[in-house]
């Protein structure tokens, strides 16, 4: 533990990441927000709140925030699985809503999104959610490619 790091902000930490699982298991998930919020600003190390505070921001729909949180979890431990797990189901989530928007899916999110499936893969090859996930965004990628491939070959 880091010498500036002081007993009270620990605590501090622990009880709003209790206070914010006690919110999620009770649908509350402002309160949650709120919560771990308060953990990572009380102990920026506290890994586990973070990851929370993601999960409930991309469960809340506020992917590019859950997207950052899920960035910092992962700068802190590359090998959080679950951490890569949802990182690519955002960013799979995050290119489906911007093609219903505009019609155009991103290809360099949805590489992301492979790219974080991978990831899990290379950790857990067991992971059968992951896995689909993986293969599914390959056969986006794929029909990405051959749609573009199509389309500016039939110019005229």
């Amino acid at each position: 533990m880091p010498a500036s790091q002081s007993t009270p902000n620990l605590l501090m930490a622990h009880d709003s990441y209790q206070e914010g699982i006690a919110a999620v298991q009770a649908g509350d998930f402002q309160a949650a927000i709120q919560a771990f919020r308060q953990a990572v600003a009380a102990d920026p190390t506290h890994t586990e709140a973070r990851y929370k505070l993601a999960w409930v921001l991309g469960m809340s729909g506020y992917l590019d925030p859950a997207l950052t949180e899920l960035e910092a979890v992962l700068a802190a431990d590359p090998n959080h699985v679950a951490a890569h797990y949802n990182r690519g189901a955002l960013l799979l989530q995050k290119a489906q809503l911007e093609a219903d928007e505009d019609g155009q899916i991103d290809l360099a999110v949805l590489q992301q999104a492979e790219a974080a499936f991978q990831a899990v893969m290379r950790l857990d090859p067991t992971d059968q959610r992951a896995f689909a996930f993986l293969n599914l965004v390959k056969r986006a990628i794929r029909n990405h490619q051959a749609s573009t491939q199509v389309s500016s070959g039939s110019g005229g």
